[in-house]
């Protein structure tokens, strides 16, 4: 009995002895927590050789505090893991990152309340310690036997896949080492984007939503990756060796230049990219990138939007859509994409338009119908609500849901090709004025031309009348017009579709294959038939033209112009055209 006493009393003084020591090395810069102690503020832990710091942090702009792990000396702030990236903190001096006497790592908010814990313990109280290596792993251990692993950060990586560092998944528990890209670099909250690794083989896969993959390393061979052979001369990194056992799969991986820093990184982009840092690079240098093009990434840009490799901002919303969360768009977080300003009509009161959208790579998922011509396939997606867009495409292609993946040709290769997007009407009006001052501008120069033309046709007229010669105007547009008929002459056109309340979309020419506003159109071919009327007072200024074009003002059915009525009734005779021939002066 006294044995005994003397044994647990012994244990007691040691444990006694080592927490004060560790306190001791804590208040001196420590890379251990000890039971019962905590970090709060700016408090932190840093590994041995002070490679890398652990503690409270806050992304870029953000106002959020994270716990997270970063490389120490580097000028800029690399975080390569995060703690509580889903529950981010207000106060990081009222919150305490704690590892508790039974063993389990907790991180407490300014209430008290746990919002992220390792979940781990031990069946000794005051028996663990958390270390922070200078590999960047944070490991729980038992005091008496480091080797004793009860939890590490290596097992749960974030976005970085450091040296050392495992990627793969556990067998018995289901667990996976996964790379998580951040959402932007002011949230380091879990993306859609993830690098996995194939439990069916030993690919590298980058992945969509944890369903759609867009991009693979092709298997291992123990040398190479089959679609990635540069691996072998990547002189950065060494010894990749896949691990396999009955408790787990994973790739590791070690640095090849001991004063060489490289790491590999799923970026906000969904690209996977290494990077490297030596002393004379003066920050880090990006070595490597797959997928190469950004637009290649599946649904980077989210739905409803269009990937431009050659532009800033690389997404833009479709025509007719704009930001879900606008706010996640200036932090480059494309992730909930893009809405319908207007909803669809499927009530058939009023029917949908569809807008052409040039040179593209057709979006994924589409559907393929047996119809005949592009107005049956058209007319197919107008009679489904649920079908978004098609393509007419040696067949017809329609598209459901969400459209992923709309990219923009910008190769001169012509392999791009036309999707008619399905749109409400009353947003066609709006989408189409894109300024409206510009749109207002280009009109009126049609209508002052319009107007020109026609004043063309009464001065030949005058002349005709006048003199009954037509000399010097042989090469004249109008003339040849004049003398060929009235029945194609377009002024003559427009004033009789205005007259007449016919469909104006019949005077566009049919390379826009019907993309207008009618509504617009309308006015601009009324005004243009009262700026041509025989009375000065019925004309509009400039300033009234500019207003009825912006919708600003209305413009009423205008009545046919008189001396394009006396034209339709009482067309010119044809003149024939003689060579004339003139003897020359012989006194000359």
């Amino acid at each position: 009995m006294g044995i005994i006493s003397k044994k647990t009393w012994f244990s007691q003084c040691f444990l006694l002895v080592l927490f004060l020591f560790l306190n001791i090395q804590f208040s001196k810069g420590s890379d251990t927590l000890s039971p019962g102690q905590s970090l709060s503020g700016n408090q932190t832990l840093t590994s041995a050789a002070g490679i890398f710091e652990l503690g409270f942090f806050t992304p870029g702009s953000s106002q959020n505090y994270y716990i997270g792990i970063w490389y120490k000396t580097l000028p800029n702030q690399t975080v390569v893991w995060v703690a509580n990236r889903k529950d981010p903190l207000s106060d990081p001096f009222s919150s305490e990152f704690k590892l508790l006497e039974d063993g389990n790592l907790v991180l407490l908010n300014q209430s008290g309340a746990a919002v992220w814990s390792t979940n781990s313990s031990s069946k000794v109280l005051n028996s663990t310690t958390a270390k922070l290596f200078d590999n960047a792993n944070f490991i729980i251990s038992n005091a008496l036997d480091s080797s004793g692993v009860i939890w590490q950060s290596f097992d749960q990586p974030t976005n970085h896949w450091l040296p050392g560092g495992k990627l793969g998944y556990r067998k018995l528990t289901n667990g996976e080492f996964n790379l998580i890209s951040w959402r932007s670099p002011e949230n380091p909250a879990p993306s859609l984007f993830s690098l996995e690794i194939d439990k069916n083989g030993t690919s590298h896969l980058l992945m969509w939503n944890g369903t759609k993959q867009y991009w693979t390393s092709g298997e291992w061979t123990g040398n190479i990756f089959t679609l990635v052979p540069e691996i072998q001369a990547n002189f950065y990194v060494t010894n990749i060796t896949y691990v396999s056992n009955e408790n787990e799969s994973y790739f590791t991986y070690a640095s090849a230049i001991p004063n060489a820093l490289t790491r590999f990184k799923l970026d906000i982009t969904g690209q996977l990219r290494q990077y490297v840092w030596q002393k004379d690079f003066g920050g880090w240098r990006l070595f490597w990138t797959r997928p190469t093009q950004q637009c290649e990434v599946y649904a980077f840009c989210g739905p409803f939007s269009v990937c431009n490799q050659k532009e800033k901002p690389l997404c833009v919303c479709m025509e007719g859509f704009e930001p879900k969360q606008p706010k996640n768009w200036e932090v480059e977080d494309h992730t909930d994409g893009c809405v319908r300003r207007v909803p669809l009509q499927c009530d058939g009161k009023e029917k949908d338009r569809f807008l052409v959208m040039g040179n593209m790579f057709f979006p994924v998922n589409s559907e393929s119908l047996a119809v005949e011509s592009v107005e049956e396939c058209e007319s197919a997606c107008l009679s489904n609500c649920s079908c978004n867009a098609f393509a007419y495409d040696n067949g017809c292609l329609i598209w459901k849901g969400d459209l992923f993946n709309l990219q923009l040709v910008v190769t001169d290769d012509k392999i791009g090709r036309d999707v008619h997007l399905r749109i409400s009407k009353s947003d066609l009006i709006q989408t189409r004025v894109k300024p409206k001052k510009k749109t207002a501008l280009i009109v009126s120069a049609a209508i002052a031309g319009f107007c020109i033309v026609c004043a063309l046709v009464l001065v030949i007229l005058w002349r005709r009348r006048s003199v009954g010669l037509l000399e010097g105007l042989e090469d004249s547009l109008v003339l040849e017009q004049l003398e060929s008929g009235f029945d194609g002459y377009f002024p003559l056109l427009v004033a009789n579709t205005v007259q007449n309340g016919e469909d104006v979309i019949g005077l566009l020419d049919d390379r826009l294959e019907g993309n207008a506003i009618i509504e617009e159109l309308s006015r601009a071919c009324r005004v243009a038939c009262w700026c041509i009327q025989n009375d000065e007072k019925d004309r509009p200024t400039m300033g009234q033209v500019v207003q009825i074009l912006e919708g600003v003002s209305e413009v009423s059915i205008p009545p046919m112009p008189r001396f394009l009525q006396h034209l339709a009734e009482n067309p010119p005779e044809p003149v024939l055209h003689q060579e004339t021939s003139s003897t020359p002066d012989s006194s000359a």
